[in-house]
């Protein structure tokens, strides 16, 4: 019980003993035959009690000092019981738009990439195009010539790597990713990626596939672009700004050997595979492309 409810309590009982008392004096008074007649004592009390009451109504209608307590009985909890629990929104997830071809993509290859790399960590990536008979694992070089003449095992082998650009990351990130690989003309590497000079080729095999021991990728070829072996145009990989990046945009619409129907924005991101031509000395040959990401890399 509250301070204050105590107090009132006390106040009240002394108040009903004093109408109590002062009524039996008032009674002995007129008993014993004083001047104040019965009027006069019942009106003094009327007023006792009226005091009493207004007293009543006064203290209890002043607000509690501190907050009322929660309720706590047996109907305030049942129906306390009776209210739903809030329910947790458990997000829908969304279906992967490219899920079918993303199967595909996983029959053309076996790629058991903790074995690779058990052989040499720099395996970090797979490029597969059957169009072109290219099936081969991708490596990170320490620089754009070790692996010109190393095979994947480290051992000497002019025919080398395929590998990616030093400066570029090998989960694709980069604006533009570069990929190089030797043109022997027997096969093998790069040999057939000139095949792209043709727009028949082009058109029945518009795209490639790119696999990280995480995701697999699909590469929509953009433009086929012959240049001279000091030309670096199509090389750069960091871009200052959007206009500098549609400026690379512009010259490889301007300089493709094929027609396409791929529109590049600076939102893509490239794959530029970069090989010899063989026609003359000095020569190379580009293919660019944009990648867009398929889904998880999983084995099967």
């Amino acid at each position: 019980m509250e301070l204050k409810q105590k107090v009132l309590i006390v106040i009240l009982s002394v108040l009903f003993l004093l109408s109590a008392v002062l009524t039996v004096s008032f009674g002995l008074e007129y008993v014993q035959g004083e001047n104040r007649p019965l009027q006069e004592m019942t009106e003094q009390a009327d007023k006792i009690d009226a005091f009493m009451a207004n007293y009543y109504l006064t203290a209890t209608a002043q607000p509690s000092a501190t907050p009322s307590p929660a309720p706590t009985s047996q109907s305030n909890l049942s129906a306390h019981k009776l209210l739903p629990p809030t329910a947790t929104s458990v997000p829908t997830p969304t279906p992967n738009p490219h899920a079918e071809e993303l199967q595909r993509a996983l029959s053309f290859v076996d790629v058991d990439f903790p074995a690779w790399q058990s052989l040499n960590q720099d395996v970090q990536a797979w490029i597969h195009n059957e169009a072109i008979r290219v099936d081969h694992p991708i490596l990170k070089s320490p620089d754009n010539e070790y692996y010109l003449t190393h095979d994947i095992d480290l051992s000497y082998k002019a025919m080398g790597s395929i590998f990616f650009d030093f400066r570029n990351k090998t989960n694709f990130s980069d604006r533009n990713t570069i990929i190089y690989g030797h043109n022997f003309d027997n096969g093998l590497m790069f040999s057939n990626l000139v095949w792209y000079k043709t727009q028949q080729l082009y058109e029945k095999n518009p795209y490639y596939y790119l696999y990280t021991p995480e995701q697999v990728y699909r590469v929509d070829i953009a433009a086929g672009i012959v240049v001279s072996e000091t030309d670096i145009t199509y090389l750069d990989i960091d871009f200052q700004s959007d206009m500098e990046f549609r400026s690379l945009i512009q010259k490889i619409e301007e300089n493709s050997v094929l027609e396409t129907e791929i529109e590049l924005s600076p939102r893509d991101r490239l794959v530029t595979l970069y090989t010899c031509t063989n026609d003359w000395q000095g020569q190379r040959f580009v293919v660019i492309g944009k990648i867009t990401l398929l889904g998880p890399f999983t084995t099967r």
